[in-house]
């Protein structure tokens, strides 16, 4: 091979070498451009800054979730306990011919585990009576009429 042949051939690799230079050139320009635009934190600080306040409001937010899952599982335990049932029936105790109408009546009020109690109100011509009764597990000691029984049912039915 003579020395023009191995010049040509020097020249050109050295031309495709610069090629390949420019267009390594222009790849880097465009990820730079690409990095930059992504990382722009001129008004926050550098990038480690920025990714170490997202960091601490991460950890802010984990602990805040923390607390209201504490303050949830409270709150669910006390509505375990809260009046979330209710049964109520109108009726007359006097029966048809009586003109009082339905204006006697039985409420059950009960909690998630069917305690509570149970409230009647008589009318009668000659005034009204209330009386409450407690409620366990759907069931009273005491002894219950038939309005109350069918109070605690209807409260009771899901």
């Amino acid at each position: 091979m003579d020395v023009n042949t191995q010049i040509i051939i020097l020249i050109s690799v050295i031309g495709l070498l610069l090629l390949w230079v420019a267009f390594l050139t222009y790849r880097q320009q465009k990820m730079y451009k690409r990095a930059n635009e992504l990382f722009d934190t001129s008004k926050d600080g550098d990038i480690y800054q920025v990714l170490k306040k997202y960091l601490e409001e991460t950890k802010e937010v984990e602990n805040y979730a923390k607390k209201l899952e504490i303050e949830m599982a409270k709150v669910s335990k006390k509505m375990q306990k809260s009046i979330q049932r209710i049964g109520f029936i109108r009726y007359n105790p006097f029966g048809k011919n009586d003109t009082g109408g339905n204006q006697s009546f039985s409420i059950a009020l009960l909690d998630n585990d069917n305690s509570g109690f149970v409230i009647t109100s008589m009318h009668a011509r000659e005034g009204t009576r209330v009386y409450a009764k407690s409620v366990s597990d759907g069931k009273s000691t005491n002894t219950l009429s038939d309005e109350e029984v069918e109070a605690i049912k209807k409260a009771t039915k899901e």
